[in-house]
């Protein structure tokens, strides 16, 4: 399991993970150096998925490129938005797309990293992109851990089945 986040730059500043508890606390970022991320991000994830992910190898990612797109201030992104759309045609792209889904309440009450209406908002943003890829599911995430990790699971081995049938 990995997180989104350059590591080649998170390497040279020395950072380690760390929960983010106020996303929208920080102004974004000029747009140069905005746009130099999303480019090491790039590089970044092609290397990875070229040189060094073994393709045998369930890759569980919590964040990915693309939420840039739907929560643009939880990154600090401070270019065009467009520029970052047009990056993100080119990042590698997952077999399948999973999307933990739950009520804006339900959400809210777990974590409130976030006002309720940029919740709301999130949420809508994400179904939208969601439903734009090619092989993707929603799971009920307000169901118990349990039911969750279930469906994750049978979302997966589905979707290994569908990709050997595809190839064979």
């Amino acid at each position: 399991m990995r997180h989104l986040k350059p590591r080649y730059i998170a390497k040279l500043r020395g950072q380690q993970e760390f929960v983010v508890v106020d996303p929208h606390g920080k102004p974004p970022r000029g747009a140069f150096l905005s746009l130099v991320k999303i480019a090491v991000w790039l590089m970044e994830e092609w290397y990875f998925a070229l040189f060094t992910e073994n393709k045998e190898t369930l890759l569980i990612c919590d964040r990915y490129y693309h939420d840039l797109l739907v929560d643009p201030r939880r990154f600090r992104f401070g270019a065009p938005l467009w520029t970052a759309a047009m990056v993100g045609k080119l990042m590698p792209r997952p077999n399948l797309w999973i999307l933990l889904n739950a009520p804006p309440e339900v959400l809210q009450a777990r974590k409130q990293e976030v006002a309720m209406e940029e919740t709301k908002r999130q949420c809508q943003a994400y179904l939208a992109f969601i439903r734009e890829q090619k092989r993707h599911v929603v799971v009920d995430a307000s169901q118990s851990l349990d039911k969750v990790i279930v469906d994750v699971e049978l979302s997966i081995r589905k979707a290994v089945i569908e990709e050997e049938g595809d190839r064979g």
